[in-house]
C-alpha cells in the first residue's frame, strides 16, 4: 500500500473521532440526542468501518459490494428508527463528503498525486452508491406512514441542490419546472408540527422539506394553477399555527438553486400573513430586499415609518389600500370602514409624511415602508 493509503489507515480512528465531534457540534439533532442513542447508532464505529473499508477498496480499486451497501443502509435505517429528520441526515451526510476528502488532501503530497487521484475517484463514484444505500435504508426506518413524506422531502432536497435524483425517488413525479414557495416563521415549529406539513402535502405527492425549524420549502410543478398552489400554501400556514413570510420564484429541473436563493431573500423581507393573499416574486419584492441589504437605506425608511405610527392604524390602511390597486372602494370594504374614514387616513398620511400615498413617490416609498414595518418587528420603534 502507497504512503498516502498508509497515512490515512493510521489516522482512521482519529479521523473518526474528529467527525463524531463535528456531527455533534454542527447538527443541533445530534446535541439533543440521549445518553446512549449515539452507542445504539454505533456512530463512532461506523465512521471507523467506512474509513477503512474504503481504504482497502479504494486501494484495490475495487467497488462497494452488495453487503457493504446492505450494512450502509442498515445504519441510515438506524438512525431513522431514533427520530433523526431528513434535514439533519442531508447535513451528516455533507458533512461526511466534505470531510473524507479533506482528509484525503490534507495528507497527499506532490508525490503521491496518482493515488490522490485513485482515493478521490473511488470516493466521487462510490459515494454516490453509499448515500444512495443509506437514505434508502432510512427511508425504510421511519415506519409504513411515513414512507412517501420521507422520500418526497429527499426528493425536495435533490432537487434544490440540483443533484441527480437518488434512483429509489426517481419513479416520484418529476417535473420540467418547478414553483419554489419559501415559508419563513418567527418562531422555530415543533418537530411534530413540521411532520404533519410534510405529510398533508404527500397526499398530493408535492416535494416539501423544511430547511430549518423556521422555513419550509415547497415545490410545485410548473404546470399546476397559481390558485391551487396558494391553497396548498395557505394550508399549510394553517397547520404550522402562525404568520408567514412568503417568497416565491420559478426555475426548470437542473436549476433550481439560484431560483431557491431569490425565493428566500423574499421570504425574509415579505409581510408575515396567516393567510396569505399571493404568492409575492421577486418583482413584488425587489425593492423591500435591496433596502433590507441597505442598512443605510434602510435606516432612513424608518423615519416614514415612526411617523406612520402616529396613526391612526395608517401602516394598516396603506396595505389594504396598495393590496386593493388603490381602488378606494375596495380598499374600505376590506379594512370594514366607510370610505369617507379611509380618505381621512389618507389625507393623515400626507400631513405626516408629506407624501401623496397616491403619487408614484407615494406607492414606491410607503409600499416599502409598510413592507419593512410588517415584516420587521419594531420597526417603527
Amino acid at each position: 500500500m502507497s504512503a498516502l493509503f498508509n497515512a490515512l489507515r493510521e489516522r482512521v480512528e482519529v479521523n473518526a473521532r474528529h467527525a463524531v465531534e463535528t456531527y455533534t457540534n454542527e447538527v443541533s439533532e445530534y446535541q439533543a440526542l440521549s445518553p446512549g442513542v449515539d452507542d445504539r447508532i454505533g456512530m463512532y464505529d461506523f465512521a471507523v468501518f467506512i474509513r477503512r473499508r474504503s481504504l482497502d477498496l479504494a486501494a484495490a480499486e475495487l467497488p462497494l459490494s452488495e453487503e457493504d451497501l446492505a450494512g450502509i443502509a442498515t445504519v441510515g435505517r438506524q438512525r431513522a428508527e431514533v427520530g433523526l429528520s431528513v434535514p439533519s441526515q442531508q447535513q451528516v451526510l455533507g458533512l461526511h463528503t466534505a470531510m473524507m476528502v479533506r482528509e484525503v488532501h490534507d495528507l497527499a503530497r506532490p508525490e503521491d498525486v496518482t493515488d490522490l487521484l485513485r482515493m478521490v475517484g473511488w470516493l466521487g463514484t462510490q459515494g454516490v452508491r453509499a448515500r444512495s444505500a443509506y437514505l434508502r435504508g432510512y427511508t425504510r426506518g421511519v415506519g409504513s406512514a411515513r414512507v412517501l413524506s420521507t422520500r418526497l422531502e429527499i426528493l425536495a432536497r435533490t432537487l434544490l441542490a440540483d443533484e441527480p435524483v437518488e434512483p429509489f425517488v426517481a419513479d416520484l413525479r418529476l417535473a420540467g419546472q418547478y414553483h419554489i414557495s419559501i415559508l419563513k416563521m418567527a418562531q422555530p415549529t415543533p418537530p411534530e408540527t413540521q411532520s404533519e406539513v410534510v405529510a398533508a402535502f404527500a397526499t398530493d405527492r408535492v416535494p416539501v422539506t423544511w430547511l430549518a425549524a423556521d422555513e419550509l420549502a415547497v415545490l410545485t410543478p410548473g404546470t399546476t394553477p397559481r390558485a391551487k398552489t396558494l391553497q396548498r400554501i395557505r394550508r399549510a400556514t394553517a397547520l404550522i399555527g402562525q404568520p408567514c413570510g412568503v417568497g416565491s420564484a420559478e426555475g426548470v429541473l437542473g436549476g433550481l438553486a439560484e431560483p431557491l436563493a431569490w425565493a428566500r431573500e423574499a421570504s425574509r423581507v415579505a409581510p408575515p400573513q396567516d393567510r396569505p393573499e399571493r404568492l409575492p416574486e421577486i418583482a413584488d419584492l425587489f425593492v423591500e430586499m435591496a433596502v433590507a441589504r441597505t442598512p443605510a437605506l434602510d435606516g432612513w425608511l424608518r423615519s416614514y415609518a415612526k411617523a406612520l405610527s402616529t396613526g391612526p392604524d395608517l401602516v394598516a390602511t396603506l396595505r389594504a389600500y396598495y393590496a386593493s390597486d388603490m381602488n378606494r372602494t375596495s380598499a374600505a370594504a376590506a379594512l370594514h370602514i366607510h370610505p369617507r374614514t379611509l380618505d381621512y387616513r389618507l389625507r393623515r398620511v400626507r400631513e405626516v409624511t408629506g407624501i401623496d400615498p397616491g403619487s408614484t413617490v407615494g406607492v414606491r416609498l410607503l409600499s416599502a415602508t409598510v413592507a419593512r414595518t410588517l415584516a420587521v418587528a419594531h420597526y417603527a420603534d
